[in-house]
């Protein structure tokens, strides 16, 4: 059931491509990728900068002088870079969620509406505010749980050769599990799912989540035109996933 629910969390993509193709959701595509590129570009640029800076300093100071060769150097530069896109990883998702809420909270309502003929509920201005506050403190919650776990994770790199490929792996399911629980979090929003019951809901479906997290993780490798696709295409799978499963129960 868990693996099962992994493959079908990924499947998830292809149907919200569809979806997007037949009900003509591109508009919602161009400001949240348009600033989710320009989000990363930014932090690539600006990081790039200083990790060369660090890279300089750590390398004559931390290394211990008979490590000190070329071999060394690249080794070094190499977990810097690394260091950098996981910090990129973890704040993007968690970022993006919170300033683009309105924006992918109403195309995750727009697609409950279309596919499933689900009426939004009532326009109030004060469960609005309700929601961006319940919304931040969900992605501010996963920003901290996933920043401390990948962190204990990225300590297995100094482990040689296992170690490297067990970080790798474990940084993937931890990103991938708390960027799908922010990606179904919309729609259980609307159903006025407290904290408690959303993180339950999470838990029950463990297999979902993380393959539409997976999903999510994996378009970010692909430069620009998956940058631009990752909030949309994330937020319609995680609406149809979340739809899917609250039928079922």
């Amino acid at each position: 059931m868990f693996i099962a629910g992994i493959f079908k969390g990924l499947a998830a993509y292809f149907r919200a491509h569809r979806v997007i193709f037949k009900h003509r959701l591109w508009p919602y595509l161009i400001l949240p990728g348009a600033l989710s590129v320009f989000y990363i570009g930014i932090l690539l640029s600006l990081g790039g900068g200083w990790f060369d800076d660090i890279s300089a300093y750590v390398y004559p100071h931390w290394i211990p002088a008979a490590l000190q060769h070329s071999a060394t150097r690249v080794i070094t530069q190499i977990l810097l870079w690394l260091l950098l896109l996981l910090l990129i990883f973890i704040s993007y998702k968690h970022v993006i969620l919170i300033l683009f809420a309105p924006i992918l909270g109403s195309l995750s309502e727009r697609t409950e509406k279309l596919v499933y003929g689900e009426e939004p509920p009532d326009f109030s201005t004060s469960q609005l505010f309700r929601d961006l506050r319940r919304g931040v403190y969900i992605n501010a919650r996963g920003l901290t749980l996933s920043t401390t776990f990948s962190a204990g994770a990225w300590l297995l790199v100094f482990v040689p050769i296992a170690g490297a490929i067990a970080s790798t792996i474990l940084i993937f399911c931890i990103q991938s599990y708390y960027g799908g629980s922010g990606l179904i979090d919309y729609a259980l929003e609307r159903r006025r799912f407290s904290v408690r019951q959303s993180v339950d809901f999470v838990k029950q479906n463990r297999g979902y989540v993380l393959g539409i997290g997976a999903g999510f993780v994996l378009l970010l490798f692909i430069p620009i035109i998956g940058w631009f696709a990752a909030p949309t295409y994330g937020t319609i799978a995680g609406t149809l996933i979340a739809m899917d499963r609250l039928q079922q129960t």
